[in-house]
């Protein structure tokens, strides 16, 4: 089994494509029908087999979700981002995991830009 897709719920389409294609840089790949009445447009990440579905927060619901990007190089990420428009809510931190920034999209979704680091190799 693998992840396929990732749901990411927004308020307005036109608002939710501007931040994922002109900010972050991804990929529109398709719509598609989720169920009865759920339209889903999907976001290409770097995976060819996974996507990010975007999908209006049903009756305003208030669904969020919190999405983990990973990185090579966390500095040099945040600082493209940051001139893309896209605002942080802390600067890059050492966390046991690694070097890690967290930002928000529109709809109050939750990212973290993640450089996985290993403190115990010599």
């Amino acid at each position: 089994m693998t992840v396929k897709y990732i749901p990411v719920f927004i308020k307005n389409i036109e608002d939710a494509l501007e931040f994922f294609i002109t900010k972050l840089g991804f990929k529109m790949a398709s719509k598609i029908r989720f169920d009865d009445d759920t339209d889903c447009t999907l976001i290409q990440i770097n995976n060819e087999e996974q996507f990010l579905g975007l999908m209006e927060d049903p009756h305003g619901a208030g669904f969020k979700s919190k999405i983990i990007l990973s990185t090579d190089d966390c500095l040099k990420d945040y600082h493209s981002l940051k001139m893309a428009g896209v605002i942080f809510e802390n600067q890059p931190r050492y966390l046991q995991i690694g070097l890690a920034a967290e930002f928000l999209d529109d709809c109050g979704n939750q990212y973290t830009l993640l450089e996985e680091r290993n403190y115990n190799e010599l």
